[in-house]
């Protein structure tokens, strides 16, 4: 091959002494020499009752999901790995100066990089696809291996939608103990510089680091994210406040208008259908159980109970007979008689309890004070358990 005579290289040549083109065969003769009688099977040690010192960067491309239901993460990530061969030096000034080429992995040996919590077959990293390596002079090699990465991670979702998941991806390189291989990290953080954002999950942490466990030497990658939680807000909790709130407002319609049980009814199964609607998007896992769910049941038992309330204070409403109401019924119905029409009592009778005055108390009576408890504990009730959640998701 013939090289360029541009006049950026005849001043090269004229600048830097002995410079001469690195012709294509100068790189295959400088392949040959490399690979003559060199053995890959072989670990690349001078001493081998010393360890291989490989180093290991991370590249994060891209996250791609997070199951919940099987607990499990997929992730696009490349390795960046360096180590120095002594078997593959070679003196630059026999070969016109060149200090670099590009090899194929498969010529040389190359660490296997296993992910220990795959769910996947056990396969080295990148197991099927050549990415091209580098070779200096100096026997020092750098490789890429990547690709696709489905790891088990365990989550909680008792925060859901407002949860942050937090998974540890472990490399080691199976059948090395540390007493042949030894990973080095130069950065405590993966690199993004070819990360895509994912639309679902904000990225918080990626950090990597090198420990020992059971003998050997790992990598690993801690990776935190947090759920986009706009969507589920707008479709889960707005309509959820919406149906909690409006419930007990059941207690306030006279009961003259007969609407009552059916506006009842007709909330409670509004809700039941919107549960049956949204169940598939929330997390199904019992440990820990997603509290959102728990809300829920909450919020739809009590509208089941304003439906028992609402029929049982009607009964009483039209009921005419006042022999037939209880005594904690009628003291209930004075105090609201009370409270209501701000009855003053003589001196002598403020020595009498409540509960013996005869205020001719009927039904509607006892139904219009079961109707403001009814209204005040359920609201009660319902704000406690949204105040509960929120301020269980903030912390």
């Amino acid at each position: 091959m013939k090289c360029t005579t541009m006049p950026f290289l005849v001043v090269l040549f004229i600048i830097i002494p002995g410079f001469k083109c690195q012709s294509h065969t100068t790189v295959q003769n400088l392949y040959s020499h490399v690979l003559t009688n060199y053995t890959k099977r072989i670990m690349p040690l001078a001493d081998h009752s010393q360890q291989l010192y490989v180093g290991v960067d991370f590249f994060l491309n891209s996250f791609i999901s997070m199951s919940e239901v099987d607990e499990t993460i997929s992730i696009m990530g490349t390795m960046f790995l360096n180590w120095t061969d002594p078997a593959l030096q070679w003196d630059v000034l026999s070969f016109d100066n060149l200090y670099v080429i590009t090899i194929d992995p498969s010529d040389i040996w190359t660490p296997l990089m296993f992910l220990a919590n795959a769910i996947d077959e056990m396969e080295p990293i990148g197991n099927g696809v050549m990415f091209y390596s580098t070779l200096l002079y100096t026997g020092q090699v750098y490789t890429s291996p990547g690709g696709i990465m489905n790891a088990k991670c365990p989550t909680n979702v008792a925060k859901f939608p407002f949860d942050t998941q937090e998974c540890n991806l472990v490399f080691f390189n199976w059948g090395l103990s540390t007493s042949k291989i030894k990973y080095s990290s130069s950065f405590d953080q993966a690199r993004l510089d070819w990360y895509t954002p994912n639309s679902d999950w904000t990225l918080l942490e990626c950090s990597t680091f090198v420990e020992t466990k059971n003998n050997f030497s790992t990598f690993n990658v801690k990776i935190r994210i947090k759920r986009q939680f706009l969507y589920y807000a707008v479709m889960m909790i707005l309509p959820t406040l919406l149906f909690a709130l409006l419930n007990p407002l059941v207690f306030v319609i006279p009961v003259e208008s007969g609407e009552r049980v059916s506006l009842a009814m007709t909330i409670l199964l509004s809700y039941a259908i919107f549960l049956t609607l949204v169940s598939a998007a929330i997390p199904t896992s019992s440990n820990p159980m997603c509290v959102l769910l728990a809300v829920m049941i909450t919020i739809i038992s009590l509208s089941g109970l304003m439906v028992v309330s609402v029929i049982v204070i009607s009964k009483y409403y039209f009921e005419e007979n006042a022999v037939e109401i209880n005594y904690p019924l009628k003291r209930l119905a004075n105090w609201g008689m009370k409270k209501k029409r701000n009855v003053v009592l003589p001196m002598e009778d403020h020595k009498k309890d409540i509960g013996d005055i005869d205020y001719n108390i009927t039904g509607k009576d006892v139904a219009n004070a079961l109707d403001c408890v009814c209204l005040c504990v359920f609201y009660i009730a319902i704000v406690v358990c949204l105040i509960a959640y929120f301020l269980y998701v903030s912390i």
